[in-house]
Order: structure tokens, then sequence, then C-alpha cells
């Protein structure tokens, strides 16, 4: 279970990070099974082979194995078993999830993203993030690091306190039907990112939550090894009937009590 400071830390911030949750056979057996159906010039046990961009005749649109630039999303194996069980189904994310939602309220997820990728940009000029909140009406995301993730290595990339600003920045509650006031928000991140983001890094097994209208990115990788990461999503068994309200003066209006009565400025 979380700490009432973790959980005004969430509320405050939009995320966060526990370390070392998930199992070290998990974190494995999702990196060898990354490997199942790579560009044909990437190599396993080759890493000069890893510097991305992937090759224009090398990429693929297909939705269960995407590779295109620097990003590489194997998602074959999202509906197995061990994939889903081993992270959304965590006896310890379970237990946040049903704290911050509540127990039998929340769907259960039939799949994950899958395994994402991102190659090392190689020598390269430094970029600027550019932020996005994502389409769909998830409430609560999950990244989980299968590999080691050093600073600068690709990490999943935040602007905290943003959910708070975007949660009005929609017509609905939980759908994507951005109005006026989300572009100059946006614009203002993107030239302050800086200041205004974090990049997470960490170890395999770490988990980082975060409140699905953040905004964030899957920031460039610096270093020499793709970052490897499973995520996951979990969203209200309601979520349709909810996406057809406004968004709510409380945007934890529909959260638990644990969350709803606790003030997130101490």
């Amino acid at each position: 279970m979380l700490t009432e400071e973790e959980i005004r830390q969430f509320k405050r911030d939009g995320y966060l990070i526990k370390r070392g949750i998930i199992e070290p056979e998990y974190c494995a057996r999702a990196c060898n099974r990354f490997w199942d159906d790579p560009p044909p010039s990437i190599k396993e046990d080759d890493p000069s082979t890893w510097i991305g961009p992937i090759k224009p005749e090398e990429e693929s649109d297909d939705p269960d194995n995407f590779k295109k630039g620097y990003r590489w999303q194997y998602r074959k194996v999202s509906t197995e078993p061990w994939i889903r069980e081993g992270l959304s189904f965590h006896p310890f994310v379970q237990s946040v999830v049903n704290q911050l939602l509540g127990e039998g309220r929340f769907t259960q997820p039939e799949r994950v993203r899958g395994i994402y990728g991102t190659l090392p940009y190689g020598d390269v000029e430094r970029t600027p993030r550019h932020m996005h909140i994502d389409a769909g009406q998830a409430t609560i995301g999950l990244v989980c690091y299968v590999d080691r993730v050093e600073p600068n290595g690709g990490g999943f990339a935040l602007w905290p306190g943003s959910h708070r600003r975007f949660w009005y920045t929609s017509r609905s509650r939980y759908r994507r039907e951005l109005t006026d006031a989300f572009e100059p928000i946006r614009k203002e991140y993107d030239d302050t990112w800086e200041t205004s983001s974090i990049q997470t890094y960490g170890d395999p097994g770490d988990i980082v939550f975060w409140h699905r209208r953040m905004a964030h990115m899957a920031s460039p990788n610096y270093t020499s090894n793709i970052r490897k990461a499973v995520l996951t999503d979990f969203s209200w068994k309601n979520v349709e009937e909810l996406g057809e309200l406004p968004p709510s003066k409380d945007m934890w209006e529909d959260w638990t009590e644990a969350v709803r009565d606790l003030d997130d400025q101490q």
C-alpha cells in the first residue's frame, strides 16, 4: 500500500516512482522476448548495431511490431499470460490501483501495451523535449523498466503538475477533446522543458505510476543501451459514461476517499 505522503505526491506531481517492485525473472524474460523479431541489421549480441535510427528499408508499421526512427514497440507478446500477470496483476500493482481507484471499480487489462524500446541516438546534437498527452480514456498508466536505464538513457519524461492544468483543457472528463486552452500550455511546457520536465530512470523492476492526463514523452536516448520498458494502463469500468461528463471542479472526484480527502499541498 502507498503511504499518505506517496498519495500526496501522486496528487501533487502526477506521478510516483516505486523501486524494485517487479521480479528480476519477469524483467529478464521481457528483455529476452524483445529480441523475437528485430530489424535484420540490429543484432542482440552486437551493441554497435543498436544505434538508431532504424534503416528506412527495415521500418515497419505493423502495430504488433512497430519499428521506425528510434522507436521499436514490440506488442506481439502483449496478451501472453506471463507478461500481463507479472505486471498488471502483480500484487503490489493491484493493491495500489485498488487503493487509488477503488476495489472493483476499474477494468483489469486484457493486455499490456507491449515492450517498448528506444534505440540509442548515437553521437548527435541533443534536442529539446516535446510533450504530448495521450488519447484514450485510461486513468492510471504504468511504465516498468525491464533493463537498466541510465540518466539521459531514453527514460520516461514527465512535466510534474501538468495533469492539474490539462485536466481542464478537455471538454470530456476522460476523453481527449481538447479546447483552445491546451495549445498555450503545451507551448509553454515545450519552451521551458529544461526546467519544467523531469526524466525518470532506474533499474529493472522499477515502476513509474502516472496520471494519464500528464504531459509526457519517451525522451531521447543518449546512452549506448536500448531503453526497454513494459507499459500498461488502468481505467474506470464506467469510463464511457464518465467520459460524457465535463471535467469536474475537483479532478479527484471519482477517486477513493484515500485520494480525495488528502491535502496535496502539504
